[in-house]
């Protein structure tokens, strides 16, 4: 099962907390990688720690502005040169500004929208182009792309899910399902996951009281672990998921059933 042998996996976002334990899953099933970033230190690091705990894999890192367009080609092409093909994108990269409604100006909304929306959509094209005959895509969406967040779930010091987040990931959920219609018939599958209440470790340690209610609003009555989303990556990028395409699967615990 989730047999990634000979697979090139390009991870955007690669350096990210909740993407820590999937490049590990992947590279523990064979996978080789590119872990991708803007974060230059963290990619580092990243690749240093799976080459540590994998060495058989092989993990090359590279510096990704998702944002700038020659930063994407530049990206792509480098996981090409130096593992000699791709298989499989998964995009996890995200920008918000965090501004309230009332207070978010014009161009922090085009900035963000253009980082998530334009972005990611120029890197799965350019990635496209690389991707052969059984390869696949994977976004990362969120809960958010499918609710708006209930103010009653944040705390007086903590603004709600900021409102070009949500926007952004409606737009990854739809782009998924026509990327998925558009390449099915080069038998590229285009997938995602929306993660749910999964908060950073400095936030649970910082503010138990929220996270306790944050668990109470999901019906397996907890938070997200960082480990959680990896299984739903590992299914998605391999074979085992051949006849899943335009699919997103939520991992929230139940949030967003109610």
């Amino acid at each position: 099962m989730f047999d990634l042998r000979d697979k090139t996996v390009f991870v955007a976002g690669g350096a990210g907390y909740l993407c820590v334990p999937s490049c590990l899953g992947l590279a523990q099933h064979g996978a080789n990688l590119i872990v991708a970033d803007i974060n230059i230190q963290a990619v580092e690091r990243q690749v240093a720690d799976l080459r540590k705990a994998v060495p058989e894999s092989k993990v090359e890192g590279v510096v990704l502005d998702i944002a700038d367009e020659s930063s994407i080609q530049n990206a792509i092409h480098y996981a090409v040169d130096k593992l000699g093909k791709l298989d499989v994108l998964i995009n996890a990269t995200y920008f918000s500004i965090g501004d309230l409604v009332e207070e978010l100006s014009p161009a922090d909304l085009d900035r963000a929208l253009h980082t998530n929306i334009t972005g990611s959509f120029l890197l799965a094209r350019e990635a496209s182009v690389q991707i052969k005959d059984g390869g696949n895509i994977i976004f990362f969406s969120s809960m958010y792309g499918e609710i708006a967040p209930d103010p009653r779930n944040y705390p007086a010091h903590v603004k709600p899910n900021p409102i070009e987040y949500g926007i952004s990931k409606a737009a990854i959920e739809q782009m998924i399902r026509y990327l998925a219609v558009y390449w099915a018939p080069r038998n590229i599958r285009v997938n995602g996951i929306a993660p749910g209440a999964f908060p950073h470790p400095q936030q649970q340690l910082e503010d138990p009281t929220w996270m306790e209610m944050l668990a109470s609003r999901a019906p397996l009555g907890r938070i997200g672990r960082q480990d959680e989303i990896a299984g739903a990556v590992l299914y998605l990028a391999s074979n085992e998921a051949s006849f899943v395409t335009g699919h997103i699967l939520n991992v929230d615990g139940g949030w967003t059933i109610w």
